[in-house]
């Protein structure tokens, strides 16, 4: 019978105490949603700002890409889902269509307007997937530069996945 020293033993201890780091420390980088946000206020302030900069770009960026929609939202929503089995990819088209056209309907009608970001709420009903909620429904509370109160329903529904938030979509 095999002896197996003690050295011997130490040693894989540590390989695998440096794999486990390595892991978790991998998994903990992939696990960050880019662009995503500790709470629907500050996705709202972002939304707010990139609208009072006139920046289509960063509107695009807060909310939900390609590989994101078509990898764990597209598969979860019944139309994915036999008999229908609607393509991911048609799906995904009509979406970032839409959102396009919100955005510059948005820019061109609220943008460089010094907006104050108030709250967010949301009006809509929260609905549960696989791995993400949807919250329906945000109203995008505000002030402009005179001080006036008002309301903005601009957006799709904000995603939530792992406590982290991103817009599904904008509204056209």
């Amino acid at each position: 019978m095999h002896r197996i020293s003690e050295r011997s033993v130490h040693i894989f201890c540590l390989l695998l105490a440096v794999l486990l780091v390595y892991s978790s420390t991998v998994s903990c980088k992939k696990s960050i949603w880019e662009d995503s946000f500790d709470s629907p206020d500050q996705l709202g302030l972002a939304v707010v700002d990139a609208l009072n900069t006139k920046d289509i770009e960063k509107l695009n960026r807060l909310r939900v890409q390609r590989e994101e929609y078509l990898d764990w939202i597209w598969p979860e929503f019944p139309a994915s889902q036999p008999p229908s089995n609607f393509p991911g990819d048609f799906a995904w088209s009509n979406l970032n269509k839409k959102c396009h056209i919100g955005m510059k309907k948005w820019i061109a009608r609220y943008g460089g307007q010094n907006l104050e970001f108030v709250a967010i709420r949301f009006d809509g009903d929260t609905k549960t997937y696989t791995g993400f909620q949807l919250l329906r429904g945000p109203v995008l509370m505000l002030k402009n530069a005179t001080g006036e109160k008002g309301e903005l329903r601009i957006l799709g529904s904000v995603v939530v996945k792992n406590g982290r938030y991103k817009l599904l979509s904008y509204e056209d």
